[in-house]
């Protein structure tokens, strides 16, 4: 299976956001991104280990990782990446894995919002289920944080797997608004066939090139074929401009 490169490569994007932090990036759950925004030593490390531990409620200095059920399923959430925002307001992504899991089941992301105080982080929000996730038990294996898609800033998760020797992986875009994250759109970020019998060798991998902020933005794709696709916000969801022209598996 190809890396998922979170390609969006949101890396035109991030280079004006703020930092993100990334957790431990040498262990992430899932596979490892191509790219963090930035990797931090053990002092940032130990900052979003202590808000993962006061958003899931654990006591001070456990091991950041903690087991939360869910229509009677146990996932278990470790945190990968913090973001800054206004008024002091941190936002914690963990992904959340699913033992025993079948090929088409997967993870799950879980946002927290964190006010930092001069005792530590104080809980203001939780929000289960957001963004992309990959297969077999895994959340979102790759993301990016990102200020200019709108005046609030968004999360970008991307996940997929692997279906008879054809790969496919769509990414969601999830603004972090003040009330709380609101999901609102994807785009086919990754696609692979070949491998399977009777396929179709080709491949595409998909990048936000441009955006007009909470208006529009623009996927380009490299690959078997060069092309870009628009998607325009309406109604609170970013639509494709168009007939979508990357094959499915």
């Amino acid at each position: 299976m190809r890396k998922l490169l979170l390609p969006l490569s949101i890396l035109p994007l991030l280079a004006a956001a703020p930092a993100a932090w990334a957790f431990d990036p040498d262990t992430p759950v899932g596979e490892k991104p191509e790219a963090f925004p930035v990797k931090l030593g053990d002092e940032e490390n130990t900052t979003i280990a202590a808000a993962f531990r006061t958003a899931f409620g654990l006591e001070k200095g456990a091991a950041p990782e903690a087991a939360r059920e869910i229509d009677e399923r146990t996932y278990h959430f470790r945190p990968v990446a913090i973001h800054t925002m206004a008024n002091n307001v941190a936002v914690l992504l963990s992904v959340g894995s699913l033992e025993d899991a079948g090929h088409s089941e997967g993870g799950v992301n879980a946002i927290h919002y964190l006010k930092g105080s001069p005792t530590g982080w104080v809980k203001q929000g939780e929000w289960m289920d957001v963004g992309a996730v990959g297969t077999v038990g895994n959340g979102a294996t790759s993301w990016a944080f990102t200020n200019l898609l709108a005046a609030n800033p968004y999360l970008v998760t991307a996940g997929g797997g692997v279906w008879q020797g054809c790969l496919i992986s769509s990414a969601v875009v999830t603004e972090l608004t003040p009330a709380g994250p609101v999901d609102r759109g994807s785009f086919t970020d990754a696609m692979s066939s070949g491998a399977g019998s009777g396929q179709i060798e080709q491949g595409y991998d998909g990048q936000i090139v441009a955006a007009v902020p909470g208006k529009s933005f623009t996927v380009g794709y490299t690959g078997t074929k060069s092309f870009k696709q628009q998607y325009v916000l309406k109604d609170g969801k970013y639509a494709l401009v168009g007939p979508e022209k990357v094959p499915g598996c």
